[in-house]
């Protein structure tokens, strides 16, 4: 069962509103553009207490599939400028592709923002192992709501683009999304 045949089910109001609820959960195992968890805890900070309203459900249903219809969008674009550089002669992609995970795609830069510093707030409790220099730059980015000093955001994209173990590139990740410079480096 694919992403639109559970979001029919999260609609279906002949269903309980548990399985509805678990329809959605299933919709964000496919779609979690800033964790599973955190995606989740983002939608009921968006929509309200889905897990027990109607409204609030099906307004984190639509949160959802609106960032997936633009992240589906980025995509198409992407490959569509890909078509056109390779018949130019250019084999080496200019920028990387949209990534499936860490950054919430929006129409709003704010809401990406947003979505971003929320995960990093979920992020940071459970990694009191991390090196310092990665729980700083994440303890500053929550504080600032994501706005980085320049010195701060080459630090995450140098960071986020070596060889660094997942648990340091997913907070640059994060935390380049909640800056607004998701377009650069690995994803």
């Amino acid at each position: 069962m694919g992403f639109g045949e559970r979001a029919r089910r999260v609609r279906d109001g002949r269903l309980a509103h548990g399985q509805r609820v678990a329809a959605l959960c299933s919709c964000v195992r496919l779609y979690h553009p800033i964790g599973h968890r955190a995606t989740l805890s983002f939608l009921a900070e968006l929509a309200g207490p889905y897990q027990r309203h109607e409204r609030a459900l099906l307004d984190a249903l639509a949160a959802l599939e609106a960032g997936r219809a633009q992240w589906r969008s980025a995509g198409a674009a992407y490959a569509d400028s890909r078509v056109k550089q390779k018949r130019l002669g250019r084999r080496v992609p200019a920028d990387p592709p949209p990534g499936k995970t860490g950054h919430w795609y929006a129409a709003t830069p704010d809401l990406s923002r947003r979505a971003a510093v929320h995960a990093l707030k979920l992020w940071e409790p459970e990694h009191a192992a991390a090196d310092e220099e990665t729980r700083s730059l994440v303890r500053q980015c929550v504080a600032t709501g994501g706005r980085l000093t320049g010195e701060q955001l080459d630090t995450v994209l140098r960071r986020r683009t070596r060889d660094e173990p997942y648990d340091v590139r997913w907070p640059m990740t994060l935390m380049a999304s909640a800056a607004g410079a998701h377009r650069f480096g690995a994803n």
